[in-house]
């Protein structure tokens, strides 16, 4: 009975948080746009993560792909200068983005051959507050405080290793969330979420309701989350290309909901100098 009610009591928080979060448009339909994929009437989820640093430029996508099982998911990490066709032309991601979000989330969509269902806003300035009420994140052996993260990223030239650092970067901020007092103390937990909910901003389609059932059904192990880095090409003055390769089989892999599952790609983290601790 005591496990129901604390349960009760925290999903009507998500719920109230949930609610409180700042919406904007969800993509339209348009004419060739993929549907969702999925077995025995249940479809995998795909939310489109876009990070964005403090004057709002994108820094790296992620395709965080829930399988239909809910049993799965993978962090799938997209370069910022990835060049693809949103529509109206082939443009990088970070510049469809400064034009209009909605035109990157079709990108991708175009890219993949694959429907992204929610649109997740994330700014990473005002994450680190999320990191320091997780008491820190370990990434490699290292800890990094909230201020080390975001210095870490801000000092990434790559966009390529910069989305496959951030992917990592919400790798451990889940294990950390599963094993922590974050969760366990409820006073904790409000704090979480209150420096959680201005960093996010969710497409109107993604309702209290959905998060909490996603929730609610959802079976995955923070320890068993996968990245998948896609690979590219060479870099252009323009941009950079996917590797026909890889693309070839990321398409595969979202089209039949087979993502490999039970590993992550491993990513380095430099320690921060003693003096930014």
């Amino acid at each position: 009975i005591g496990a129901v009610a604390l349960f009760t009591v925290y999903m009507n928080r998500i719920e109230v948080a949930a609610e409180g979060l700042r919406r904007v448009d969800a993509l339209p339909s348009y004419e060739g746009r993929p549907v969702a994929v999925g077995s025995d009437g249940v479809a995998a989820v795909n939310y489109l993560l876009m990070t964005t640093s403090q004057d709002g430029s994108l820094e790296s996508v992620l395709i965080a792909h829930l399988s239909a099982s809910r049993r799965h998911l993978t962090l799938i990490a997209l370069p910022a200068d990835l060049i693809a066709d949103d529509g109206s032309g082939r443009l990088t991601l970070a510049t469809s983005y400064r034009l209009d979000p909605l035109r990157t989330a079709r990108a991708v969509e175009s890219l993949t051959e694959t429907r992204m269902d929610h649109q997740v806003h994330i700014n990473l300035h005002g994450f680190p507050k999320v990191v320091d009420r997780l008491g820190g994140i370990q990434l490699d052996g290292v800890r990094l405080s909230g201020d080390d993260v975001v210095a870490r990223l801000m000092e990434i030239p790559d966009a390529r290793e910069r989305s496959a650092w951030t992917a990592a970067l919400l790798q451990g901020a889940f294990a950390r969330s599963s094993l922590g007092t974050s969760i366990t103390d409820p006073d904790r937990f409000d704090k979480l979420l209150d420096a959680l909910t201005p960093c996010i901003v969710v497409d109107a389609g993604l309702t209290a309701d959905e998060i909490q059932s996603t929730l609610v059904e959802s079976r995955v192990h923070a320890d068993e989350i996968t990245t998948w880095t896609l690979a590219t090409a060479d870099p252009t003055t323009f941009g950079t290309l996917p590797d026909p390769t890889d693309l070839a089989e990321l398409k595969d892999a979202l089209r039949n909901d087979s993502l490999p599952h039970g590993g992550s790609q491993s990513v380095t983290v430099t320690p921060m100098p003693q003096s930014t601790r």
